[in-house]
């Protein structure tokens, strides 16, 4: 098939990108950012409009995004056979190699079907006579995440089938050697980053650092890395109509502007590191030291085992960014126990704002904090899986909880506006 009438290349379609609740007005920012229009923004995702080559650039450059969709048809369906009748005239042999394989995913939510693996055996069916009747056999198909994917969303009596240009989600960088407890999700992490107007630009503190993730976020955001530049596969390139120049152009492009990126990331810090991360857990140090290796940004880290209190706040020229997630009670640590935690916490964002840094606070529990006195007026909401979570901007300590940090901390002095 000629380039100038490969469906890669040439047939815009919609494209919804997904992501997790919250997420969204970070993800329309990603996406104008890129130079793609911004259609729909709906909880879990923002819908623009592009080929699929454009759907290539979108899984390299998103950095919190999960998946990339490619709409193939929209239409009415009330019963299973519905399906299965409009899906078999989708001219499949397109898209899908017969000797190849694929899998269906689905979000259904229709009256009709009681039996929630019913649509997608549907879907199967749909393409394997379409796909026999063109080409003579039809491609293997299970479970698998790991090759060509196709995705279902039936909701009432509209259904939506698409291409899953990504397949396992962007969420996963390909870093991660070690994992901490509780481990933030990578595309999770860089959201609040972005959300809170990190730039590259400043120091970025980061105690209580964990695995690392929003450390090594914030360090490839600095050094302007597409964070799929370690990956290998995606479901793109086991499309029978895929340009394999495509994806060769787009990753040669990310790495020329990674490298151009860490040279004026080293050049803005004077060769130093401008991204410091502390835990007190020394095994958490090893393993954001580990996952920072497997990123390839090292170099750009300074790492610390200390306590909250004793985590550096160098000057920054630039305003800088301070940035915690401490732990949420439940599975680390006793609630009741971390609000002193939670009251340092807030003491150390007003010792940041003092040496030039904004401060933000991540947390799955919001009830510890305000009971610490963590007074907040911006708030923003995400997700991280099920729990509802919340990024309290520039958080001051109330009164009460003021006097109780400096009875336990006498030497610490906090600068006056803090009330």
């Amino acid at each position: 098939m000629p380039a100038s009438s490969s469906p890669f290349t040439s047939e815009p379609s919609t494209l919804v990108v997904t992501c997790s609740p919250g997420v969204a007005p970070v993800l329309a920012q990603e996406l104008s950012s890129l130079s793609f229009r911004v259609g729909a923004i709906r909880e879990t995702a923002v819908e623009t409009e592009g080929t699929l080559a454009d759907c290539v650039r979108l899984n390299m450059r998103l950095r919190t995004a999960h998946r990339v969709l490619y709409a193939l048809d929209v239409f009415r369906a009330r019963r299973a056979d519905d399906l299965y009748d409009e899906l078999v005239a989708v001219p499949w042999e397109r898209y899908l190699d017969p000797y190849g394989y694929f899998s269906v995913d689905r979000a259904v939510d229709t009256p009709s079907i009681r039996n929630p693996n019913l649509p997608s055996l549907k879907v199967k069916d749909a393409i394997a006579d379409r796909m026999r009747g063109a080409t003579g056999r039809r491609p293997d198909s299970g479970n698998e995440r790991t090759d060509a994917c196709i995705f279902l969303h039936w909701a009432g009596d509209r259904a939506s089938v698409y291409l899953d240009t990504t397949g396992q989600s962007l969420s996963f960088r390909g870093y991660r050697e070690v994992s901490s407890e509780a481990p933030l999700r990578e595309s999770l992490a860089a959201a609040l980053l972005l959300s809170a107007g990190w730039n590259g630009r400043g120091n970025f503190l980061n105690p209580m650092c964990g695995g690392g993730t929003l450390a090594i976020e914030a360090a490839w955001i600095a050094q302007n890395r597409a964070p799929a530049l370690l990956r290998e596969n995606f479901s793109f390139m086991h499309f029978a109509c895929f340009e394999p120049s495509v994806w060769t152009d787009e990753r040669a492009a990310a790495q020329r502007d990674w490298e151009r990126g860490k040279k004026e990331a080293a050049d803005a810090s004077g060769g130093a590191p401008a991204i410091f991360a502390s835990d007190i857990d020394e095994a958490a140090v090893r393993a954001t030291r580990a996952n920072a290796a497997a990123a390839g940004c090292e170099d750009a880290l300074e790492l610390d085992v200390c306590d909250l209190l004793a985590s550096r706040i160098p000057e920054s020229a630039e305003r800088g960014l301070a940035m915690l997630n401490p732990p949420y009670g439940g599975r680390i640590g006793d609630p009741i126990r971390l609000r002193d935690l939670y009251e340092e916490a807030g003491a150390f964002v007003a010792l940041a704002a003092d040496a030039n840094h904004d401060g933000y606070v991540f947390t799955g529990n919001p009830d510890l904090a305000e009971g610490a006195g963590l007074l907040c007026d911006r708030v923003r909401t995400f997700y991280s899986g099920a729990l509802e979570c919340k990024l309290l901007e520039n958080p001051v300590l109330s009164a009460p909880a003021r006097r109780r940090f400096l009875r336990r901390n006498p030497d610490i002095k906090l600068p006056p506006c803090q009330s």
